[in-house]
């Protein structure tokens, strides 16, 4: 039910609220989600299971990757500068604390519902196209794909936008970016699209800015 969702975007905002209180993060990233996920169903290798409950899915499920941040100390998650290695195996442990606590709720339901997807998207978000990735260290097609298309959503939009720990990147920079991690960091035909669908990510950027902080 629309209540039911709301609800659990208010959460999903919430765990976001400890370290981006003006933001709409969540928002841009779930927009930017659907629009990858719309674009991948277009080719001929995904058609036929990636319908519109799929897309839809995405949306809603996409908003919960950084949930399990609720775990990690104000003195870590909000240190501007840089993360010791100490302290980067902490921030690490928001992925399993995520996926974990959604993992838990989807087993008291009965069927599979969007939250199925939100504990592999809590999971596996930081995993990496060539394996460098975290908590598990998956390569290439081992990572669930809404895994795949969060973790490029994610980072478009955290480059875009500044943090307690860098400034915004110009667009121009962070689409170079995008483009210099094809194959890296990112699936190389999500890479393909968002750069081919450019102008898009960036007109919902556009559509959804940060609060002025008050």
């Amino acid at each position: 039910s629309d209540s039911q969702l709301a609800t659990i975007l208010a959460l999903a905002k919430l765990a976001e609220s400890r370290d981006d209180c003006t933001g709409r993060h969540l928002e841009r990233v779930r927009e930017y989600s659907r629009l990858i996920t719309q674009a991948i169903s277009r080719l001929t290798k995904y058609t036929r299971y990636i319908t519109p409950a799929y897309i839809k899915d995405i949306y809603l499920s996409s908003i919960l990757h950084d949930i399990g941040k609720v775990s990690i100390p104000d003195a870590i998650l909000l240190k501007p500068g840089r993360l010791s290695p100490e302290e980067f195996d902490i921030i690490k442990q928001h992925t399993l604390v995520g996926g974990d606590a959604l993992t838990a709720v989807d087993a008291e339901l009965k069927e599979q519902s969007f939250l199925t997807l939100g504990k592999e998207i809590a999971y596996y978000h930081h995993e990496s196209w060539d394996g460098r990735g975290y908590p598990a260290g998956l390569k290439g097609e081992q990572i669930h794909i809404f895994g795949r298309i969060t973790a490029i959503a994610d980072v478009f939009d955290a480059l875009l936008h500044a943090r307690v720990y860098k400034p915004a990147w110009g667009r121009d920079e962070v689409l170079a970016y995008i483009a210099g991690e094809r194959g890296r960091q990112f699936d190389p035909k999500l890479t393909d699209l968002l750069l081919k669908y450019g102008n898009e990510f960036i007109a919902i950027n556009e559509k959804f800015p940060d609060e002025t902080p008050h």
